[in-house]
C-alpha cells in the first residue's frame, strides 16, 4: 500500500489535482480480505462498490463514483432501473426458478418478443455469454454434420483475429490469442483457415473469400462481432459484414453475429449488425437483456438452423429463469419507450465531440465514433515515464469516474441513461487524469489492486 496522502473533499467527489488521496481504512480493509480470500478475475480497481443508480456508483464510505463503463456493457439502462428491478422483484416473490423441464409464461412471451422484434424463429435461453456462444458452437457443428453433411469430426467454426467471445475452455480457443497452461483446447475453430492456416484479419474480406474459397466445404460457420469489443471498439470498413454474408451464403456457411457487448441499444442501433443490411443465422446476446438485474442470454437463431436442435442438445438449469424473463421484458420495454438507441447515438456524439475538445495528449486513435456509447482510447504509452492507461483509468477511479482498462486501451460504455452533464464532467476528469498522470509516482491502482 501506498503512503497516506491528504485530499480535500472537494477532490474525493470528482476531484483533479496533482496528489491522489490514499485509500480510507474501510476500503483498505475490504481490499485486505478480497485479496486473501479471491482469487483473481479482471483486472481489479481498489473501489468497492456498495449501492449504485442510474449513472452513479457509491462505495462504501459514500463517496460517488460516475459510471463510465457499465460493467462492461451491461448496466445499458442504469443501474438498478425502477422498472426492471420492480419486474423481478414482483416475479420471483411468485416463483425464482423454473427450468426448462417446465413451461413458464414469460420465457413464451420473451422468446415471442425477441423473433417478432428482430425477425427470428426460435431463440434458447442460456446464463452467461460464454453459454451463449458455447451454445452457437454446438449448433453450429450439428447443422454442418446433419445438414450441410460435412464428415464427422470435420467441421471448423471459423473467427476472426484480435476476437473475443469468453474465456472458457470453448471460447477461449476461438480468437489467436491463447491462454497458457490449461492443456488442449477443443479443436477445429479460430481464425485460421483450415487448409492454409491462414489468418484472418478482422475487417479483411480477401482473407474470408480465400479462407471460404479453399475450405468452404468444411467451414459450418464463420462467427463474429460486429464490433469488436475487447480489442478496443474497432469497426469494420464499410460494407464488410455484408460482403461477408454473401460470402456465407455462397458457400453455405452459417453466418452467426455475437452482439453480447454491442446488443442493445449500445452502438446506436438497437444491435450492431443492423448499421449494414445483414441478417445473420444465429445472434447471441447477453450482458444488457436484463438490464445487469440477473443473469441471461440468448441464441436467436433462423428456422432451418434452431430445427435440428433435440431435447438436451441446449440446456442449463437456470436458463429462461423467471425473472430472468421478467427483467429482459422490462429491459425491452425501457429500450423501446425511452428511445434508448437512439439516444445512446446523440450522446455517443457528445462524448466524441467533448474528448475531441479535451485536446488530451498520449492519445494514438480514437474508436468508436459514430456508434454510440462505445468508444475506446489508444494510448501512447511511455511506463518509464508513468504514462499508462492503466495508470489514467486508476487516477481518474481516484478522483470520481471508472472507466475500462485493458492493454494500452481507456474503454468507455457509460450507461445509455448517462446525463450530458455527468459526460461533461467525466471528460473533465479524464483531463486532468491525462494531464497529471506523468507527474506522480505510484498511487493506490496504479500498478494493481492496492
Amino acid at each position: 500500500m501506498v503512503p497516506a496522502l491528504e485530499v480535500s473533499a472537494e477532490d474525493q467527489q470528482h476531484g483533479s489535482g496533482p496528489k491522489p488521496g490514499a485509500l480510507s481504512p474501510g476500503v483498505s480493509k475490504i481490499l485486505k480480505t478480497w485479496r486473501e480470500n479471491v482469487t483473481p478475475g479482471f483486472g481489479t480497481f481498489p473501489v468497492v462498490v456498495d449501492s449504485a443508480h442510474g449513472h452513479t456508483i457509491k462505495d462504501v464510505d459514500g463517496k460517488e463514483y460516475i459510471d463510465m463503463i457499465s460493467q462492461f456493457a451491461v448496466s445499458n439502462f442504469g443501474h438498478s432501473h425502477p422498472k426492471i428491478v420492480e419486474a423481478v422483484v414482483d416475479q420471483i416473490r411468485k416463483v425464482a426458478l423454473v427450468n426448462t423441464s417446465y413451461v413458464h409464461p414469460l420465457y413464451a412471451e420473451l422468446a415471442e418478443r425477441l423473433n417478432k422484434k428482430f425477425g427470428y424463429d426460435s431463440i434458447a435461453a442460456m446464463v452467461t455469454g460464454s453459454e451463449a456462444i458455447d451454445a452457437c458452437v454446438k449448433i453450429a457443428r450439428k447443422w454442418a454434420y446433419v445438414k450441410k453433411k460435412i464428415p464427422a469430426n470435420e467441421a471448423w467454426i471459423l473467427t476472426t483475429d484480435c476476437c473475443y467471445h469468453g474465456v472458457t475452455l470453448i471460447t477461449m480457443n476461438l480468437s489467436n490469442v491463447k491462454a497458457e497452461n490449461f492443456g488442449k483446447h477443443i479443436p477445429h475453430v479460430g481464425p485460421f483457415g483450415p487448409t492454409s492456416g491462414r489468418l484472418v484479419r478482422y475487417g479483411n474480406v480477401e482473407d474470408l473469400q480465400q479462407v471460404l474459397e479453399e475450405s468452404g466445404h468444411q467451414i459450418a460457420a464463420f462467427m463474429i462481432e460486429p464490433i469488436q469489443g475487447l480489442a478496443g471498439t474497432k469497426i469494420p470498413p464499410e460494407g464488410y459484414l455484408k460482403a461477408a454474408q454473401d460470402l456465407c451464403q455462397k458457400h453455405n456457411v452459417l453466418f452467426i453475429c455475437d452482439e453480447i457487448q454491442t446488443g442493445l441499444g449500445r452502438t446506436g442501433t438497437d444491435l450492431a449488425y443492423q448499421h449494414e443490411s445483414v441478417k445473420p443465422d444465429l445472434v447471441a446476446l447477453g450482458k444488457a437483456i436484463t438490464g445487469g438485474v440477473v443473469p441471461m442470454s440468448i441464441v436467436m437463431g433462423k428456422r432451418e438452423v434452431m430445427e435440428i436442435i433435440q431435447p438436451y442438445d441446449v440446456a442449463s438449469t437456470y436458463a429462461g429463469m423467471p425473472a430472468a424473463c421478467a427483467a429482459a421484458l422490462a429491459a425491452l420495454d425501457v429500450l423501446e419507450d425511452e428511445a434508448i438507441s437512439a439516444r445512446s447515438q446523440r450522446l455517443g456524439q457528445l462524448l466524441a465531440e467533448l474528448i475531441s475538445s479535451a485536446g488530451l495528449p498520449y492519445v494514438l486513435e480514437h474508436r468508436g465514433c459514430g456508434r454510440g456509447l462505445f468508444q475506446t482510447l489508444v494510448i501512447d504509452e511511455v511506463p518509464s515515464k508513468g504514462i499508462t492507461a492503466r495508470r489514467i483509468a486508476a487516477l481518474c477511479a481516484l478522483r470520481g469516474v471508472l472507466c475500462g482498462n485493458t492493454a494500452n486501451r481507456l474503454r468507455f460504455s457509460p450507461p445509455l441513461t448517462i446525463s450530458e452533464e455527468a459526460l461533461a464532467k467525466a471528460v473533465e476528469v479524464l483531463s486532468g487524469a491525462f494531464s497529471d498522470v506523468a507527474t506522480l509516482g505510484e498511487f493506490p491502482g496504479s500498478n494493481g489492486l492496492d
